[in-house]
C-alpha cells in the first residue's frame, strides 16, 4: 500500500491554474525529489498533501485516509517542515519541542521518549537550553525537523530541508534524511539539483503547476541521450602517426560526426589521442563502435570516463529551456 497518494489535485485562484490535474503515488522507504521552476507549484501541491490547503478539485490520501474528509487521522501519520518555519524567539528549544509533542497528543512517558529521540536524530542536545532566536539557520532546522519526526511519522513532507545551509549542514541534514527514509516515505522540495543526486531515490518535475517527468533519477539524468560524452584516452601501436590516426578515426562513417579532440594542458604523450565521444538519440552506444575500431588497428584503450547530464541541464530541458552546449 502507497503511503502518500495524489489524485488529479488541482488548485485554482479564479481564473490562474496554479496545480493542473497532479497524481502521483509513493510508498514506504523512498526519497522522493519534488522539483520544478518558481512559481510551478510545488508548495501549494505540498500544503494539498499535508491538509493546510484544500484542493479545487482531486484528493489527498495518507495511508489511504483522505486529508480533506479525515484530516486528524491522516495529519496523526504526517511530518511536515515548511520553507522558512517559524520559531518563538524567546522559547527555549527543549520547551519548543514539549510544546509540539503536546500537540501531537504525547504526554507523559511517550513525550519524554519521543523527546529524547528527536534530539538524538537531529544532534540538539548542546542547543537545549538556548533560545530559539540565537541559534544558526543550520540548528534552527533541526529544530524544525525535529518536530516534524518527533511522533515517527509514516510520511514526511520537507520543503527546502538544506536551503541557506553550509556545506557541512548540508551532509548532516541530508544522512539525516536517509535515515529517516528507512521508516517513512520522504517528499523533499528542493531547487537545488545536487540533492537529487545526494537523497533521492525517484524524481517528480512540475512545471506551470502540471507533471512533466516522474521516473527514478537515472531515468532523470538520462533523458537528454545527446548530452552524454565520453573522454577516451587511446594508445597508438610504435609505427603509428599521430596526425594519420586522428584522420582515420574522422573519417570512419559512424565515429567521425560524434568526435572531437579534447584539449589537454600538458603535453601530450607523443602515442596518446584523447577523444570525446557524444551520443545521439540515433546511436545511444557510439563507444560499442569505437571499441571495435580500435580493435581492428591494434590501438589501446587506455581509460574511459563518462560525463552523464547534470540534473541541472536534464531540469533546463525539462521546463522548455535550451540546453547548454
Amino acid at each position: 500500500m502507497c503511503v502518500i497518494q495524489a489524485e488529479h489535485l488541482t488548485k485554482k485562484y479564479g481564473r490562474k491554474v496554479c496545480v493542473n490535474d497532479l497524481s502521483f503515488e509513493l510508498g514506504k522507504n523512498c526519497v522522493l525529489g519534488f522539483i520544478g521552476p518558481n512559481g510551478a507549484g510545488k508548495t501549494t501541491t505540498m500544503r494539498m498533501l499535508c491538509g493546510i490547503m484544500p484542493p479545487s478539485s482531486g484528493r489527498a490520501f495518507i495511508r489511504g485516509k483522505d486529508v480533506t474528509r479525515f484530516p486528524v487521522e491522516a495529519k496523526s501519520l504526517l511530518g511536515y517542515l515548511p520553507e522558512n518555519a517559524p520559531l518563538a524567539g524567546t522559547v527555549t528549544v527543549e520547551d519548543f519541542l514539549k510544546y509540539c509533542g503536546n500537540m501531537r497528543g504525547l504526554s507523559g512517558k511517550a513525550l519524554k521518549t519521543a523527546l529524547e529521540r528527536s534530539i538524538e536524530e537531529c544532534d540538539l542536545s548542546s542547543v537545549l537550553q538556548e533560545e530559539a532566536e540565537s541559534l544558526s539557520k543550520g540548528f534552527r532546522r533541526r529544530v524544525c525537523l525535529a518536530q516534524a519526526i518527533m511522533h515517527q511519522p509514516e510520511a514526511l513532507v520537507l520543503d527546502e530541508p538544506t536551503d541557506g545551509l553550509d556545506p557541512n549542514q548540508k551532509r548532516e541534514i541530508r544522512a539525516l534524511i536517509r535515515k529517516l527514509s528507512s521508516k517513512s516515505a520522504v517528499i523533499v522540495s528542493t531547487h537545488i539539483l545536487e540533492e537529487i543526486d545526494a537523497v533521492c531515490d525517484r524524481v517528480l518535475t512540475i512545471c506551470k503547476g502540471e507533471k512533466v517527468f516522474d521516473g527514478s533519477v537515472q531515468e532523470f539524468k538520462s533523458i537528454i541521450p545527446e548530452k552524454c560524452r565520453m573522454e577516451i584516452t587511446v594508445r597508438l601501436p610504435e609505427n603509428a602517426k599521430r596526425e594519420e590516426a586522428e584522420k582515420c578515426f574522422f573519417d570512419a562513417p559512424q565515429l567521425g560526426p560524434l568526435l572531437s579532440l579534447t584539449d589537454k594542458k600538458a603535453p601530450l604523450p607523443e602515442r596518446e589521442l584523447y577523444f570525446s565521444l557524444t551520443s545521439t538519440g540515433e546511436n545511444p552506444h557510439p563507444e560499442k563502435e569505437f571499441i571495435s575500431y580500435c580493435m581492428q588497428k591494434n590501438y589501446e584503450i587506455l581509460s574511459v570516463r563518462t560525463n552523464t547530464p547534470s540534473p541541472d541541464e536534464v531540469f533546463a530541458f525539462l521546463a522548455g529551456g535550451k540546453e547548454e552546449k
